[in-house]
């Protein structure tokens, strides 16, 4: 477990029962690392931070030493690293299944200079997600499940994950639904929506507002045209074109008053 828990701070702070899972064989099985009681019910959590590459801090020390802009872009969309954080916490959550809960989920903090991008690229790895525009309209719509998502891969072990970032000493958190689980709908009726308030991401509720796609078909998600083609038949609209935002940041060293 992690020497500090951002979870488990937050958890408590809304008065929510935390409980350690400690390990429980010779082998050291890698387990969940807690349940948290919300009210009467119980749910395995598995955590994951991901912080700055020393590395790269040590870079972005020197070239703002030297007078010189930093700026860096991360594009939001799928992550391979971001992914296997989720495969490693959903194998985690399912070496946990013997002890008695309702729901699994995964709780990622992202920390760091760049913890908004990283949090968002989290989402998009998440739910496979991009935005779509629509010709002649004056604004776009997410699109849920038109990238390879880790939510359909681990559907039968993670029902969600709250996705958080740090600013200075706060932290901000967001309830992310897996709208593919098969306890999806006992989910988003149960306690564990109440502390989160609207912080809630859910695919089903955002599609019947009409704010968002879902790509729920079994094409291949590396072909874009016929993907593209599909949402446009589905939601009878009229020509589609998929796009990525990126999260952009610069940095500049201010000499000292």
């Amino acid at each position: 477990m992690q020497s500090f828990s951002y979870a488990k701070a937050l958890l408590q702070h809304w008065g929510i029962a935390v409980e350690d899972i400690p390990t429980s064989d010779a082998e050291e099985k890698q387990e969940a690392d807690f349940l948290a009681s919300f009210g009467d019910i119980r749910v395995l959590i598995e955590e994951k931070t991901k912080e700055d590459d020393l590395t790269y801090l040590a870079k972005r020390a020197e070239e703002l030493e030297r007078g010189e802009i930093h700026a860096i872009t991360l594009p939001i969309s799928r992550n391979e690293t971001h992914s296997g954080l989720v495969r490693d916490a959903s194998h985690q959550l399912r070496s946990s299944l013997n002890r008695l809960h309702d729901f699994r989920l995964m709780w990622f903090t992202a920390t760091g200079v760049h913890a908004e991008g990283k949090y968002e690229q989290f989402m998009a790895t998440l739910y496979g997600r991009t935005n779509i525009l629509e010709m002649n309209a004056s604004h776009y719509r997410r699109c849920y499940y038109f990238r390879n998502a880790d939510f359909f891969r681990r559907a039968g072990a993670i029902d969600g994950a709250i996705v958080a970032h740090t600013d200075g000493k706060s932290i901000s958190a967001k309830l992310c639904l897996n709208s593919l689980s098969p306890r999806y709908e006992a989910l988003r009726c149960s306690a564990v929506l109440k502390p989160f308030g609207t912080a809630i991401e859910d695919p089903a509720a955002l599609e019947a507002e009409g704010t968002a796609f879902i790509l729920d078909c079994a094409l291949d998600r590396k072909n874009e045209g016929p993907l593209l083609v599909y949402l446009q038949e589905k939601y009878r609209t009229e020509p589609l074109m998929k796009f990525d935002l990126g999260y952009t940041n610069a940095s500049i060293l201010l000499p000292k008053k």
